[in-house]
């Protein structure tokens, strides 16, 4: 019930906003990790009747808490309209994740946090927010720059998930020659620490596709590796978003050596529907690959290893989040920050990772689907480097055989085929989304097509 308070509190906000035409915003948010002063200006209303109060979110320091402090909990506002504040006095202060800053009249007083959550009430105010990446070094990798997740502290602090330690060193984090990225599970001294990237660019609805280096099957129980979205600033936006835009690839048996060893989840997972676990076997293979494709109606995913896949396409429109600010992140952690049951260090290996991947690539072989989404048929052009075996099929979300376009073996140069949206019966299928799967000789990926009403 509380957590219904504050989202309907915090939608009033935005009500309030647009009848008094009343706004504040920042004109300068100080980088993580650094005690720079927030520069801001207010629109829109009277100076000598306002004052902005800010508060800062600290996980290390349990929650929320007043700037620039319980002494001092208000900010006059200059006669240009603009404002300054210290966030970060003291302690861990620049350690912030989560900032926000509300246009008061002179007569309230503001609630004197000290740790804890953000009253309700105060959304009955203009807002606005600001959300850090919780670290301070960036690497590059697949063509985009990515935060590394850090722990603060001389005996660092435990972070979510987990708790774990979070460890940022380029022991635990790096791009090796050959553009792979690598996270590690460690352990250093009588610590166990753990790993996370977090994606700088917000990319909204797309494809999000990896390719997963990792025997991810044979994680010890206690490990989990993890790839998903997450909006920290979500709760403030608007509509609200009380789970932040998570939308999860996981890969791990959750304690238990009898569960199986994957899933995809849309939060919150506790809903029946929203999660879906599987298992996967990669002997004898040498990565795993893993998308999901995110639209305002639907969440496509579908993990491919070998010649097997398995897909799961989730419609829930109560739960299919809008874009906001979310990243997509990946760790490597540990449950309730437990060691492995085998005391040993771990790997998390991952070749690439690719958005709006509307083809793909076979060992050197393109595979081009057009038009997409199709109506009466669709092309598929294969521009192949080398002679080999080739077969390709459609198959629907279930993992039923619908169609085999190609059987045989595949020359040099380009090839084309058609799919006319028929199976092998010659029965005309209904509107919705189908995968192609692609074999070589040495591997088997997936990409969607899109069937639309003809």
């Amino acid at each position: 019930m509380k957590n219904l308070i504050f989202w309907v509190l915090a939608a009033m906000s935005h009500v309030c906003l647009a009848q008094t035409s009343s706004s504040v915003q920042f004109t300068f948010v100080p980088d993580w990790g650094t005690n720079s002063l927030l520069h801001g200006v207010v629109h829109g209303t009277t100076i000598s009747n306002h004052r902005v109060t800010v508060y800062i979110f600290l996980e290390e320091a349990g929650g929320w808490w007043i700037k620039p402090s319980a002494a001092n909990p208000v900010t006059l506002i200059q006669q240009d309209s603009t404002f300054t504040v210290n966030i970060a006095p003291g302690g861990y202060d620049q350690f912030a994740t989560r900032i926000i800053a509300f246009l008061i009249p002179v007569t309230y007083s503001p609630p004197l946090l000290t740790g804890g959550e953000l009253p309700g009430v105060l959304f009955s105010y203009p807002n606005v927010s600001s959300c850090r990446p919780h670290g301070d070094r960036s690497i590059s990798w697949s063509g985009l720059d990515w935060v590394v997740k850090k722990s603060i502290g001389t005996s660092p602090i435990t972070l979510g998930p987990g708790p774990n330690i979070f460890n940022d060193n380029d022991s635990m984090v790096w791009v090796d020659g050959q553009q792979k990225l690598h996270l590690r599970i460690a352990r250093q001294g009588n610590t166990w620490h753990s790993s996370e990237i977090i994606c700088k660019a917000s990319l909204g609805y797309r494809q999000y596709k990896f390719d997963v280096a990792t025997r991810v099957d044979l994680l010890d129980p206690n490990i989990i590796a993890g790839i998903f979205t997450w909006d920290e600033c979500a709760p403030f936006a608007n509509p609200p978003n009380n789970y932040f835009r998570e939308i999860d690839f996981e890969f791990s048996r959750w304690g238990s050596f009898n569960n199986d060893n994957s899933q995809f989840v849309i939060q919150p997972y506790n809903i029946p529907g929203n999660i879906n676990r599987f298992n996967m076997n990669l002997s004898g293979l040498s990565h795993s690959v893993h998308s999901f494709d995110w639209s305002s109606d639907s969440i496509v995913f579908i993990s491919t290893w070998g010649s097997s896949f398995y897909s799961w396409k989730y419609t829930n429109p109560v739960y299919i989040p809008t874009p906001g600010s979310e990243n997509v992140r990946i760790n490597f952690w540990l449950i309730n920050g437990i060691a492995p049951t085998d005391g040993m260090d771990a790997e998390l290996v991952l070749n690439s990772y690719a958005t709006n991947a509307g083809e793909i690539a076979c060992t050197g072989n393109q595979v081009k689907i057009y038009p997409n989404p199709m109506e009466q048929k669709c092309i598929i052009d294969v521009i192949s480097g080398t002679v080999e075996d080739l077969k390709a099929d459609i198959f629907d979300l279930n993992g039923n055989h619908v169609k085999n376009i190609f059987s045989g073996k595949l020359n040099i140069g380009s090839c084309r085929f058609t799919w006319d949206g028929r199976n092998d019966h010659g029965v005309n299928m209904p509107p919705g989304i189908y995968l192609l799967q692609y074999r070589n000789n040495q591997e088997s990926q997936h990409v969607k097509i899109i069937k639309k009403i003809d």
